[in-house]
This record gives structure tokens, sequence and C-alpha cells, in this order.
């Protein structure tokens, strides 16, 4: 803790007078705004690369962290990207720009319980460059790829010390939906004006920045948005037909709904508030009744959270992937909200598993195409009503097994190795080589 912030704490714990506690107040708020004002600065800062012919020549994939405690599908897809490349012949180093603890031995310990990555840091380097003034050793032909919007900002001054005119973004969500219209909405949106080639997370995703023209999108041909782009799905949990056949097949009473409630601040895309309001007023309604319905949360470490008729929504908290994988298949109804365009691979797997999902359009994302990923899954408007609607008719389709196994063969990649098949590396490897 800094002397300044010392001094503030000082004078808020002691008996002072009002005005020392007015003074007191002002110094923190300014210690507050002097650091707000410079957290987008810092968080975008370019490295300090140092470009030399004597380096052998590197792909950089640039991510903000390694931290085992959140690698989910976006962490793993960066990861199996820069593993495939890596057998292919490439040199790749992942570059960490945040803070983040740095311990390769933890890493390659944790790492061995994600099928297919067990052995990822034997093929890739990784350089630690929070602190900026460290030296980012490259060939002049490196290559770069972004994986958020601070990391193409950070990529876009890369290139410029390079002999490249463009970066590859991985693209994973339309980012700016993760803030509120303000200054971070805009520099997170100002991303996809940079040179990149564009390297999409989900059609759906792809189509929406088609549709509004941005990023690769926003030339004045589509035709240079079409072959500067290319969609790829994150591969999700797999079930065999045996397991989704027993799940689906249980006639256990009480039922089980699975809601992803995330009443954090961070997470205001998956609607919790939406999601627990349908859910309360459903069971208002004199639907999920005790003794028929256990009603459980994942996904944070909030407390329990009490619903209407006596009932309680029981936060089970975050688990870990092969607990996570046993779970789904324990419930009958998911409800998994997402107010973006990508379609949450949460959805999905619950679907995979052979529950009915509820989860929600949003713009381009509608009922249809959710529908055809599968069967199980319905996307309601974003409201109470339909989301309330949508989950009581679910419950009682939960029932049909029947209809629940056949909407668990999803539309969509459960391997990694259909997700970066050999032609979508060969057009990644062509981007390198551009």
């Amino acid at each position: 803790m800094s002397f300044a912030s010392n001094l503030v704490g000082a004078f808020i714990r002691s008996p002072v007078s009002k005005p020392a506690r007015v003074v007191a107040r002002r110094i923190r708020e300014t210690l507050y705004t002097a650091h707000t004002l410079g957290r987008i600065e810092r968080k975008s800062a370019p490295l300090k690369t140092v470009t030399a012919p004597s380096e052998p020549v590197r792909v950089n994939l640039l991510i903000p962290e390694i931290n085992f405690s959140s690698f989910y599908g976006g962490y793993m897809a960066k990861f199996h990207l820069a593993l495939r490349l890596a057998r292919r012949g490439a040199k790749v180093r992942v570059v960490i720009v945040d803070q983040c603890e740095v311990k390769e031995s933890h890493w390659r310990d944790c790492v061995k319980a994600y099928a297919g990555l067990e052995d990822v840091f034997d093929h890739i380097e990784v350089s630690y460059n929070f602190d900026r003034s460290k030296e980012l050793r490259c060939n002049p032909a490196d290559a770069v790829i972004a994986t958020t919007w601070w990391t193409a900002h950070i990529a876009g001054a890369m290139i410029e010390e390079l002999e490249r005119d463009q970066f590859i973004y991985m693209i994973q969500e339309y980012e700016p939906f993760t803030f509120a219209m303000g200054s971070w909405y805009a520099v997170a949106d100002a991303s996809y004006d940079l040179p990149h080639t564009a390297l999409f997370s989900s059609a759906l995703l792809r189509d929406y920045f088609r549709r509004e023209q941005f990023g690769v999108f926003a030339q004045e041909s589509a035709v240079d948005g079409e072959a500067d782009s290319f969609a790829f799905e994150n591969a999700i949990v797999a079930f065999s037909e045996q397991e989704v056949g027993a799940s689906v097949a249980r006639r256990d009473v009480p039922r089980k709904l699975l809601f992803y409630a995330r009443p954090e601040a961070h997470a205001t895309r998956n609607m919790f508030e939406i999601g627990y309001a349908a859910l309360a007023k459903a069971v208002d309604q004199g639907h999920f009744k005790a003794g028929e319905w256990e009603l459980h949360g994942i996904g944070s470490r909030h407390g329990d959270i009490n619903l209407p008729a006596g009932q309680r929504l029981k936060m089970i908290g975050k688990v870990g992937l092969d607990a996570y994988r046993e779970t789904l298949l324990q419930y009958d109804l998911g409800l998994s909200l997402m107010y973006t365009p990508h379609p949450s691979l949460l959805p999905l797997e619950m679907a995979a598993a052979g529950m009915r999902v509820v989860t929600t359009e949003c713009l381009n994302k509608k009922a249809a195409e959710m529908a055809a990923i599968s069967s199980n899954i319905v996307a309601a408007r974003p409201t109470i009503d339909a989301v309330a609607d949508a989950l009581i008719k679910s419950a009682a389709e939960a029932a049909d097994s029947d209809t629940r196994k056949h909407g668990a063969s999803v539309n969509w990649s459960s391997s990694w190795d259909r997700t970066f098949n050999d032609a979508t590396l060969e057009r990644i490897e062509a981007w390198i080589r551009r």
C-alpha cells in the first residue's frame, strides 16, 4: 500500500474533525481518479518490441494471463491453436500482457486436467511482459495473433515494428458488449478498426460483424471481409450415447434445474436478473414445486438465494472440468442466458448432456438458429415473461426422454481436432506467411 493510501486510511480511522474527514475523502477520490484515468492506457500499452534478424521467426500469441481458475472455452481455444501450430512446425510464443502469477511448474500440473493440452508447455515458449520495460525480442518476419480487444491494440503497435501490415485477431465475442456505453466500450470497439484478419468464434458472431459492417466487413467491398475472415467452433464437452441415454431415462423425483447464475457485475451479459426474475415468476405461479424440483445455480460463489413459495436456489459454485461434465448429466432442465450474438457454449453443452435448455435471442441470434444447433435449445425473447413461459413449457417437456436424447445430437464441434482441422490450420498458416 502506498504512503498516500496509508495517509488516507489514517484520516478515516482517527477521531478528527469533519473538515479533516472531507480532506481525506478528497485525497482518496483524487487517488482513485488518477488510477482509473490511466487504466485504459496501461492495459493496452505497447510492448517493448526489439527486432533482430538473428532471432528465430515466431508466431506470437498475445493473451491476458494464464490462470487455471478461469481456464474455460475461450482460453482452451487459444492454447489448442498454439499447440496445433507448434506441432505443424511453427515456433509459437505465448506472450502474457496482464499481471498474473508466473509458475510454470504449477501450470504444467494444472494443464494435465485438460485432454489434448497435457504437453502444451513442451511445445511453446512463454514470455511474461506485464512489465512493459522488458524487451520482447522478435525477428522482423514474426507473426502476431491477438486474442482480446486490448491485445489487439498491442498487436497493432507491434506490427509497426515488424515486416507486417496485419495481425490475426481471434475474435471470441463482440467485446464492447462487456461494458456500458462509454470510454471502455469505445476503445474496445476501436480494436476492430486496426489492420487484421479475423478468426471468429462461431458463424453467428461472424454474421453479426458482417451485418453491422464491423472490422473486416467495414471494407468498401464485402468480398474483402469474406477473404479476410474465418469462423471456427470452440469444441464443447462430449458425451457418449450411453451416458446421455442413462441420464434422460431417469424417472427420479424431484427433477433438477441448473441455472447458470452469475450475479457478478463483470458477467452482466449472462442476464442473471432476468433469469432469476423469470424463475421466481414461474415458481410463484405454482411451477417448480418443492419436492417435485430441485433448483440449483452454478458458476458463482454467491450464497443460496431465496425464491417464492419457500423455494431456494441452491448455489453449487464453480466446479472443475471433470466435475462439471458429471454435473451436467445429473440435470433435466438448463437455464443459461446470453445477451450477445455469440451462442454461448454452456447452453450447447447442457443440450449435449440431454437437458432441455432455455436461453435467449439477441440481435441476429434467433430461436431458429439456436434450434438448428440442437432441438433441445429454446431461445426466448430476452424478457422476464418470455423466459418464464419458456421455462414452464420446457419443464413439461423434460419428461420426454426421447426428445431430449434426440436433441443431444448437437450440430457443433465436440473435438478440437475437428475445430482446428488441417484445412483450417492451412488457412491460418497462409495468413501467417502473407
